[in-house]
């Protein structure tokens, strides 16, 4: 009897352990979730008075590169509101604030209109190649860019983690 309390206390914690986290960006309808409680909410950024990012960092297992250095992976959100132009306009503002290689471009399973991107660059300050995941949409006048990125050789560890993640960006009403 004592071995099956056990065992069920193991099972109920493990199971919320690895419970998706939910999450609401503030002030609008969009939520997304995360796999399991591994990520870290590290800043609110007040960009100007309608720009706002919000940065996580990957808290799980420790990444490390080849080199040997610890890698936090991370989750940017810039949102932009009383945004009118189109999410290609957006794109284009993004990317001329913020070059990246464009490795891939997909639009199945994003919100209306949504625009996704597998891309990557090169960081100047500590010369190593990134690798990210980053998908644009709008919610009415609202504009949002989610941007996950690791490492070009730690991205293979976290690629399914951030497709979870970015899969499931919703507009709830």
């Amino acid at each position: 009897m004592r071995r099956f309390l056990l065992l069920t206390l193991g099972l109920i914690l493990s199971s919320i352990t690895m419970a998706q986290v939910q999450i609401r960006v503030p002030a609008t309808h969009v939520s997304f979730e995360f796999p399991d409680n591994s990520w870290k909410f590290l800043e609110t950024i007040n960009v100007d008075a309608t720009t706002t990012v919000y940065l996580y960092s990957y808290k799980g297992s420790i990444v490390v590169d080849k080199q040997g250095d610890t890698v936090l992976p991370n989750l940017r959100i810039y949102v932009r509101t009383g945004y009118k132009p189109s999410v290609y306009d957006l794109i284009t503002e993004r990317y001329m604030q913020q070059p990246f290689q464009s490795i891939d471009e997909y639009s199945q399973g994003l919100p209306a209109e949504g625009l996704g991107y597998i891309g990557g660059h090169q960081n100047t300050q500590d010369g190593k190649y990134y690798k990210f995941r980053m998908i644009y949409f709008k919610d009415n006048t609202t504009a949002f860019e989610f941007r996950i990125t690791t490492t070009l050789d730690t991205y293979d560890i976290m690629e399914q983690e951030f497709e979870r993640i970015l899969k499931s960006v919703k507009i709830e009403s």
